[in-house]
C-alpha cells in the first residue's frame, strides 16, 4: 500500500504574475475506524473484539479527558497529544485573561513508531 498524492499548481503569493509551479499534495484514500483497529487487534490476539473495543473507548475517552484538563499525554513510542492554542495580545500581563483565547485545538506529535513507518512509506500518483 502507497500513500496517495495528486498533483495541484499554486502560485507564489509574493509574484502573482509568475507562473504557477505543481505540487505533490498527499490525499487520503480511505478511512480506519476504531472497529477496524479491534478487529486486527482480535485476530492478533486471544482477546474478542468486542473486549478491545471496550478497552480502546475507555482508554480514548481517558485521553479526551486529560488533554481537555490541560496534561500531555504519552502514548508510548506511538504518539503526543496535548492542548494548544492561539490568543489575542494584550497591552499589559493583567490584561490578558481567559477571554484572550481565540481558539483551542489539539496537538498531535508523532511518536518514534510513526515516524519510522513514514520513513518507509511509498508513494503513488492518484489517477
Amino acid at each position: 500500500m502507497s500513500i496517495k498524492f495528486n498533483v495541484v499548481p499554486r502560485k507564489n503569493p509574493r509574484d502573482l504574475d509568475a507562473p504557477a509551479k505543481y505540487y505533490a499534495n498527499i490525499v487520503g484514500d480511505g478511512k480506519t475506524t476504531l472497529s477496524d483497529l479491534a478487529k486486527h487487534a482480535s485476530t492478533m490476539s486471544t482477546v474478542s473484539k468486542a473486549d478491545i473495543l471496550a478497552v480502546l473507548e475507555s482508554t480514548f475517552e481517558k485521553i479526551a479527558q486529560d488533554v481537555a484538563d490541560g496534561k500531555i499525554v504519552y502514548v508510548g513510542d506511538y504518539f503526543t497529544l496535548q492542548a494548544g492554542g492561539s490568543s489575542m495580545g494584550a497591552e499589559t500581563e493583567k490584561e490578558v485573561t481567559a477571554a484572550n483565547i481565540k481558539s483551542v485545538k489539539a496537538v498531535f506529535r508523532p511518536g518514534k513508531m510513526i515516524k519510522d513507518a513514514l520513513k518507509l512509506a511509498t508513494f503513488q500518483k492518484k489517477s
